[in-house]
């Protein structure tokens, strides 16, 4: 198959780094896979054996989007696209519009996030012919409003790193540990609140991981007086070695579509407090309990003060199994294969 996966971007976040392991599995299975972004750090994640293209697909702009689409378009009939796939709301406006002009080539959506509140944004997916879904959570959140002539599955992100054995932090400080991008959805001011109150016990927290967010949280945590105890690691491939030596992983998100740096910390086997989300309940396979009020700045204290006073017991496990790289790859294939 000639296949061409549209995201926005290749800066730090969840997509943009599950994006270029589908893109290189495919091409090891035989099959001639592009990538089509804005570009960014994460392109040195994508194999020499798969090509990238720069185009401005992370840009609203409608003008800019039918300027793409068009693009796009001509090389699917120059090079015999069998499929495009998008990863994004403004992806699949590209992707939905090519597909127009070059009637020929299957379009597909992953649903990386919660979509229940349909609007404009989404609209091209209804048009998808097929849309694959992260979690059993965003596949259920589109279903209310996703055509039932509209494949739709749950192939879960592959785990792509290997995990170290846990050592723990070894010190008398405690070693915090958040992963993942820096905005307000992902990491609530909350925590950094909460940590605030915990100034006579000794730990550190590391946040590795870069966005729009981090020249607040760092300030908010300076004006707390924790600036120096908390540290902005930014983007790093040393994940596996901070969750073998951290005694305690954070997962404060307000929403997720998956979570798979919550998947690896789980896996990993290290203590975790995570805000209570219907996915975080289908990776631990909970209740709920054990699980806090997203954003609840006192609920988060309350578990730090547990941890730190030798009392927190909650030590959840990952529920589900995830897919080997090669394995989400052979699924999606097929999925593209079985697609009308």
């Amino acid at each position: 198959m000639n296949i061409i996966h549209v995201l926005p971007e290749l800066e730090d976040g969840g997509v943009e780094r599950v994006v270029p392991v589908y893109a290189n599995e495919q091409a090891l299975l035989g099959h001639n896979v592009s990538v089509i972004s804005a570009g960014g750090k994460l392109e040195s994640l994508l194999s020499a054996d798969v090509r990238h293209i720069r185009m401005p697909a992370h840009r609203k702009n409608p003008a800019i989007g039918l300027s793409c689409a068009f693009r796009l378009a001509r090389m699917i009939t120059r090079e015999k696209v069998s499929a495009i796939h998008a990863h994004s709301r403004v992806p699949a406006w590209i992707c939905r519009v090519a597909k127009r002009l070059a009637p020929g080539v299957k379009f597909f959506f992953t649903a990386h996030n919660d979509y229940a509140k349909y609007n404009l944004g989404v609209w091209p997916v209804k048009h998808a012919d097929g849309v694959t879904c992260v979690s059993k959570h965003a596949l259920d959140s589109l279903l209310n409003w996703l055509p039932e002539h509209v494949p739709a599955k749950v192939i879960y992100n592959p785990m792509t790193k290997k995990l170290l054995p846990r050592r723990g932090g070894g010190g008398d400080a405690k070693r915090l540990l958040y992963v993942g991008r820096l905005s307000p959805k992902k990491f609530p001011l909350a925590v950094i609140e909460a940590l605030a109150r915990h100034k006579e016990h000794a730990w550190t927290l590391d946040v590795f991981g870069d966005g729009p967010f981090r020249q607040t949280a760092e300030g908010r945590a300076r004006e707390l007086g924790i600036g120096d105890r908390v540290t902005m690691r930014g983007f790093s491939d040393e994940i596996p070695e901070a969750l073998a030596d951290c005694d305690l992983f954070l997962h404060p998100s307000l929403a997720e579509g998956f979570g798979l740096t919550l998947a690896e910390a789980l896996l990993s086997g290290v203590p975790v407090i995570a805000s209570d989300l219907p996915v975080t309940r289908e990776l631990t396979g909970s209740d709920g309990a054990g699980l806090l009020p997203p954003g609840d700045a006192e609920a988060w204290s309350e578990a730090f003060g547990a941890f730190f006073g030798g009392k927190y017991a909650h030590s959840p496990k990952l529920a589900v199994k995830l897919p080997t790289p090669a394995e989400a790859a052979e699924a999606m294939i097929r999925f593209y294969e079985e697609a009308r």
